[in-house]
């Protein structure tokens, strides 16, 4: 999937008012003698009417590798004043531009791959699809840094690429690589391959940061999750929220945390504390042999309203209320959520 970002926030990321940044994407497009150059579809798609502030120029939202470019583009063209300059540095204005960047394409690149993905302790393994993706490169210019890297590593003296670490061999000898792996092929590919400014620029910025950002996306599909299912346990006051079942100190109830949006597809929602109903492990087994695989609040609500419709007594009031409470909380999640509304974590 593709959540292209609005000129506005483009605007903000780069620091720039909405006319100065169209501006520069003009300058960007006419130096033809120049090797700069945004691509439709690759950097931005046009977008609604045109823009008053860009003079009557169509809008335009960009990709997350168009933004670096213009980010880079900026730094080679424009003359960066010294208080500007220290700001930056102080501030680590770059890092944080490429961070929130690549953890972006990362985070629809989980959600894309969903239970594909292979999370090993600290590592995370994804297919070559997802690799090119991340690297926006093709399968050719990876294939050709692989194979630089698995004979003899870089001329920095890194070592060659190593099994368990690097990548997997999955089944059917499907290679999966890591985010080590990922940051092992966009350093060999910044340095050695013959490849665009714009492109290059993407490049550097998923080698430097790919690390931090996939570590920080294991950490919120496992800590984090760990922790959202305690936070929404001790909110629900260690009821069940269907059967209204409570653990105590005299009457141990064992209490499961069911994803509304699952976390396979949802990655981005793993965190969420809105996202967890607090039910009791039977009734989330029952639901999970119901619906295998994907599954959304609405999922659960019909699960509820139909297969389970034994725990809501029409004549009881507290059963029919909380029936309410549950509809209303599941509807509303679902939403908020639903259609790829993303949700972005900080690296």
């Amino acid at each position: 999937m593709r959540d292209l970002l609005t000129d506005r926030e483009t605007a903000r990321i780069l620091g720039k008012r909405i006319d100065s940044l169209y501006k520069i994407v003009d300058a960007f497009d006419a130096q033809s003698d120049d090797e700069w150059e945004l691509v439709e579809g690759e950097h931005f798609e046009f977008t609604g009417a045109p823009v008053a502030a860009a003079q009557g120029k169509r809008a335009r939202r960009f990709t997350e590798e168009g933004i670096e470019a213009l980010a880079r583009y900026i730094e080679t063209k424009e003359k960066i004043g010294l208080l500007r300059l220290l700001r930056d540095r102080i501030f680590n204005v770059k890092q944080k531009r490429r961070q929130m960047l690549v953890s972006r394409r990362i985070t629809q690149e989980f959600m894309e791959m969903g239970d594909d993905l292979v999370i090993r302790g600290e590592l995370a393994f994804v297919s070559r699809k997802t690799t090119v993706s991340i690297l926006q490169t093709n399968y050719q210019g990876l294939s050709n840094s692989w194979s630089r890297l698995r004979s003899t590593g870089t001329e920095d003296g890194e070592e060659a690429l190593e099994i368990d670490k690097d990548f997997v061999e999955a089944e059917a000898k499907i290679v999966l690589i890591s985010q080590r792996g990922i940051a092992r092929v966009a350093r060999d590919m910044h340095k050695n391959s013959q490849i665009t400014p714009a492109r290059k620029a993407w490049i550097e910025a998923v080698g430097d940061v790919v690390e931090t950002c996939f570590n920080a996306e294991i950490r919120h599909l496992t800590q984090g999750s760990d922790l959202a299912i305690k936070r929404a346990k001790g909110a629900a006051g260690n009821r069940c929220e269907v059967t209204g079942q409570k653990s105590s100190r005299q009457t141990k109830v064992d209490l499961a945390g069911h994803h509304l949006f699952d976390r396979c597809s949802r990655p981005d929602l793993a965190d969420l504390s809105d996202n967890i109903l607090v039910i009791i492990p039977d009734l989330h087994q029952e639901f999970h042999s119901w619906r295998p695989g994907a599954c959304t609040p609405n999922d659960f609500l019909t699960f509820a309203e139909t297969v389970r419709a034994d725990l809501f007594d029409p004549v009881n009031s507290r059963q029919m209320k909380r029936l309410q409470t549950l509809t209303r909380r599941l509807k509303r999640l679902q939403h908020e959520r639903e259609g790829q509304q993303v949700r972005y974590h900080r690296s």
